[in-house]
């Protein structure tokens, strides 16, 4: 007896598909899966760059804004009638009306003037503010030659440090 072929070859040819096998499913999802967390990562690391880039160009401006305003003010100034190291200036200008004050406290730094008291910036550490004195006019009293300003600005993601040398334009005798 000979075996029947035809039988045989049609139990194993291959059939057509009419979907996709289980390995092929679990590999798709795999790098679907990657695909995402590769692009979450890419957005996240892009968004926290922008993040950070924002909020030290924010700090360094409010910064610079206040220490442009403090020159401004030390400036044209005309007589010092107090002055405690690292903390508070009481001054009059020639620009400027009345008896002005620049004050650090707690953090943040004012200046009070004829307005009244207005708020410059806070989040402040480490504030400095001192005087340089010399006889400028060799007359034997000493006078402001600068006054120099420091702090650390430090909101929540930025830190750094500014300061300014401030040269008065008129000859200012040093406070006693």
């Amino acid at each position: 007896m000979t075996p029947n072929l035809s039988y045989i070859n049609s139990r194993f040819t291959a059939r057509p598909q009419n979907g996709f096998t289980l390995v092929e499913l679990i590999v798709t999802i795999v790098l679907v899966g990657l695909i995402g967390v590769f692009t979450t990562l890419f957005v996240y690391t892009g968004l926290n760059g922008y993040l950070k880039t924002r909020d030290t160009t924010e700090g360094a401006l409010k910064a610079q804004i206040a220490l442009d305003r403090i020159s401004m003010e030390l400036r044209d100034i005309d007589t010092i009638s107090t002055f405690t190291a690292g903390s508070q200036i009481d001054y009059t200008s020639r620009t400027l009306e009345g008896d002005r004050q620049i004050l650090y406290s707690n953090g943040v730094i004012s200046i009070n003037g004829g307005n009244g008291a207005r708020r410059l910036l806070d989040e402040i550490q480490n504030f400095s503010m001192t005087l340089s004195q010399t006889d400028l006019n060799a007359d034997g009293s000493d006078e402001v030659q600068a006054i120099e300003i420091t702090f650390n600005f430090v909101p929540e993601r930025f830190s750094r440090q500014f300061d300014a040398r401030i040269f008065p334009r008129n000859m200012v005798l040093a406070p006693p």
